[in-house]
């Protein structure tokens, strides 16, 4: 690997599966070294040692290994050292998961207090409201407002790479091998940058950002949760996501589904998205779905019932978007009413405690729309019906009649 000391610098907060797995190989193929700030002791020990890790990239083609480098690591504690990083770098990046971003966003606004260049900040977070969170802690942190807009970059993402589950056993052996998709688009907000967008391959900026983030969330985490709720309805006995979508039945329900999200999708950003192009994105999702070297687990990507069936979330969110623009959402209805009786069994061999509530709140749909979805009925009276109606529909449910239409 060659040196790194004429190269630009990115600061990544997160050394987890997507810093090493897709912002910096992002970053690194453009010419950046990568400077990972964690706690980790394993990881800060395998980077103090190693100037570069090893990503295999699985599909059914079969997989490839690349060498990412250079890199480095700082140990998050260590203020003064991160600090420093910072200054020698015109751009950082987040990807240490919602609960922990409030705690970076903390630490790059102490280091960026008395900074008078410009910093880009990426947040590679997939959380809704990411860039309000940080001007929010910037300002409190002494930070104002015109000082953010003037040199700290607040830069909101759309996050599509999938990385499975790393075993035990590989983390052990190498704490900085990673194996994820040979999928490298990273689509970021054009407007959100102070200084100019770097001229990085893989990075599509793009204006303005928020009809991309919708896509991931209606088209992509909802076609994932189809496959995940529909697949275990049609075969509780099945492992894996690639084995339901071997189901003819499924797929065309699952892909139908999707298509219906989104004619929602495009109903609300209108000129941005054609149908051809959200039916491609379709296709290419249900391939990288269907990649068996992923082991993508059912009770992985569809567990988490309270959060995923949230009013504004991956299934109730296009439902309430399509009712919106009146449109059929019959398709994704089906989602939720399979959502319903989701209990495959975990990696310890028995479901989910907290879904297991979850189900037991359906068997009444009032306290299940409230604690659960979230949703006002007096403010969505139809949404609410058409939620009620596939709650009363559902076999678990012993408190309810359908509503009048």
């Amino acid at each position: 690997m060659s040196s790194s000391e004429n190269r630009p610098r990115i600061v990544i907060f997160g050394a987890g599966n997507i810093g090493r797995s897709f912002i910096a190989p992002v970053f690194t193929a453009g010419g950046y070294e990568a400077v990972f700030v964690d706690v980790a002791p394993p990881v800060l020990e395998a980077l103090s040692r190693h100037s570069s890790y090893t990503l295999r990239e699985v599909s059914a083609s079969g997989d490839t290994e690349k060498t990412i480098g250079p890199v480095r690591g700082v140990d998050a504690r260590d203020a003064e050292a991160v600090a420093a990083a910072l200054d020698a770098a015109s751009i950082c990046a987040t990807c240490v998961g919602a609960g922990n971003l409030p705690v970076a966003l903390g630490t790059i606004a102490a280091a960026a207090t008395d900074r008078t260049e410009t910093l880009d900040i990426i947040l590679s977070e997939n959380l809704k409201g990411a860039g309000d969170l940080a001007r929010n802690t910037f300002i409190k942190r002494g930070i104002s407002l015109p000082e953010i807009d003037r040199r700290l970059g607040i830069i909101e993402t759309s996050i599509g790479k999938m990385v499975p589950i790393m075993d035990a056993g590989e983390a052990a052996r190498d704490p900085l091998f990673c194996r994820a998709e040979p999928f490298n688009t990273l689509i970021v907000d054009a407007d959100g940058f102070t200084g100019p967008i770097p001229e990085v391959p893989d990075l599509l900026a793009v204006s303005p950002i928020a009809p991309w983030v919708a896509r991931k969330l209606y088209i992509h985490n909802f076609g994932h949760a189809a496959v995940a709720y529909m697949g275990h309805r049609a075969h509780p006995e099945a492992t894996f996501i690639w084995e339901v979508l071997e189901d003819d039945t499924v797929y065309r329900k699952v892909e139908s589904s999707m298509k219906t999200s989104a004619a929602a999708l495009r109903a609300e950003y209108p000129g941005v998205f054609t149908e051809a192009d959200t039916d491609e994105h379709i296709a290419d999702l249900l391939g990288r779905f269907r990649n068996r070297s992923l082991g993508d687990t059912i009770y992985r990507v569809g567990r988490d019932l309270k959060r995923k069936l949230h009013r504004n979330d991956r299934v109730v969110g296009p439902a309430a978007l399509a009712l919106r623009h009146q449109l059929p959402n019959d398709g994704i209805l089906d989602v939720f009413a399979a959502a319903l009786g989701f209990s495959p069994d975990g990696q310890d061999g028995s479901p989910d405690d907290a879904d297991r509530q979850v189900r037991e709140l359906a068997a009444d749909p009032v306290p299940f729309l409230s604690q659960v979805v979230g949703l006002d009925t007096g403010t969505e009276p139809e949404l609410a019906r058409q939620l009620k109606d596939r709650i009363a529909g559902w076999p678990g449910c012993r408190n309810s009649t359908p509503s009048s239409t």
